[in-house]
């Protein structure tokens, strides 16, 4: 493997995660790389698939209890 020297700059917060990532066993490098193929094999999108549907059963339940209040306050109006 050829080893290049190539300057990144970095946000703090974003050195701070990516310094979190890599942990003490492997290299910036190493991180940076395991990012992108997990992105590349869509892994990232993967572990959030279905997080939504209870989120979305909620946002119902709230819309319906706010449309129950609205009609409530305007018949004691």
């Amino acid at each position: 493997m050829c080893t290049m020297t190539k300057p990144v700059t970095l946000s703090n917060a974003a050195y701070k995660a990516l310094a979190k990532i890599k942990g003490n066993d492997m290299s910036f490098s190493d991180a940076v790389l395991k990012l992108v193929e997990n992105s590349r094999n869509g892994q990232d999108f993967h572990k959030f698939a279905g997080a939504l549907k209870t989120q979305a059963a909620e946002l119902e339940k709230f819309k319906k209890q706010l449309e129950e209040e609205r009609t409530r306050n305007v018949e004691k109006m």
